[in-house]
């Protein structure tokens, strides 16, 4: 039975068609190993501008944090913390409403009856489901009070963070460079050795 690379072998694909075909399977082309076989290798790839565009906007917030005054800081900080408020309120009612489903869940396998001796390990497998979902799903001890922090306070905070940011993207994107000219390296080096057969 052919596979998806030695298939269009029957059609008459060249070694270079086949070459590439199963190159697809490998580092460089991994990206590609879902598209149409027909889909063309391109000749170079480009490194993707998520990480430059995210470190653009990283340096852009650490620009505007850095001629933050410290009233507008004590501003944000207050809705910062006003948010996070209404966030815990928000996901301590989705846990209520959460349990409360997970219960009556329960209250029904609870009351149900096996059918057969063999089914009542399969009624504490579903009882077992539910309570560890209850556990996981809807323990408020993962909830923690927001911090009311001072302008100066989360600003220094803040700072720190798209500090933290810009110097991620900064190394994302550099290894994301350095992965594309490595593909790009590998691709070549795969077109001129097809040249000699």
């Amino acid at each position: 039975m052919p596979t998806g690379y030695t298939a269009p072998i029957k059609d008459g694909i060249t070694f270079e068609q086949y070459a590439l075909g199963c190159a697809r399977a490998f580092g460089a082309l991994i990206l590609m190993r879902d598209d149409p076989a027909d889909a063309p290798i391109p000749e170079r790839f480009e490194p993707s501008d998520y990480n430059r565009k995210a470190l653009e906007d990283a340096r852009a917030e650490l620009a505007r944090l850095d001629a933050m005054s410290l009233v507008d800081a004590a501003s944000a900080a207050e809705s910062a913390y006003v948010a996070e408020v209404d966030r815990c309120n928000e996901r301590r009612r989705e846990y209520i409403d959460l349990r409360n489903k997970y219960n009556a869940m329960l209250a029904q396998v609870v009351k149900w009856e096996p059918p057969t001796p063999d089914h009542v390990n399969y009624k504490q497998f579903m009882i077992d489901q539910i309570r560890e979902s209850i556990d996981w799903d809807c323990n408020e001890k993962y909830i923690t009070e927001p911090e009311r922090l001072t302008g100066s306070q989360w600003l220094a905070k803040q700072i720190t963070e798209a500090r933290r940011m810009v110097a991620y993207h900064e190394k994302a994107y550099a290894e994301e460079v350095e992965r594309t000219n490595d593909r790009n390296a590998w691709i070549r080096a795969l077109r001129d050795s097809l040249l000699s057969v």
